[in-house]
């Protein structure tokens, strides 16, 4: 077998172009690099302000928690369960707080 044709099966077995997953990957984390910032410029300018903090926290741990239970999904760790309930609970309970505040 030559070296074009074991180029050419491995292509075949394995369909994802590995450099757009890495860009897909990076550009990722990016964009949660960015979203942290923000996060954190908005938690900032609320505290100055005296305004509540809780819709910010609610989203902030429901992106944890669901991130979370993606990744025990696929591995089926404890940990990230564990995580992903905690999450889950503290998004939803910061929006409920957010909610009652606001009514």
């Amino acid at each position: 077998m030559d070296r074009d044709e074991i180029l050419r099966r491995n292509k075949e077995s394995n369909p994802k172009d590995e450099g757009k997953v890495y860009v897909e990957d990076k550009a990722k984390r990016y964009g949660e690099i960015g979203m942290c910032v923000v996060f954190l410029l908005l938690v900032v300018y609320n505290l100055i302000k005296g305004q509540p903090l809780d819709d910010l926290l609610a989203m902030f741990w429901g992106y944890l928690g669901v991130g979370y239970f993606y990744k025990y999904r696929k591995f089926h760790e404890k940990g990230s369960l564990i995580s992903a309930v905690c999450g889950m609970i503290a998004a939803v309970a910061f929006l409920l707080a957010y909610v009652i505040q606001t009514w």
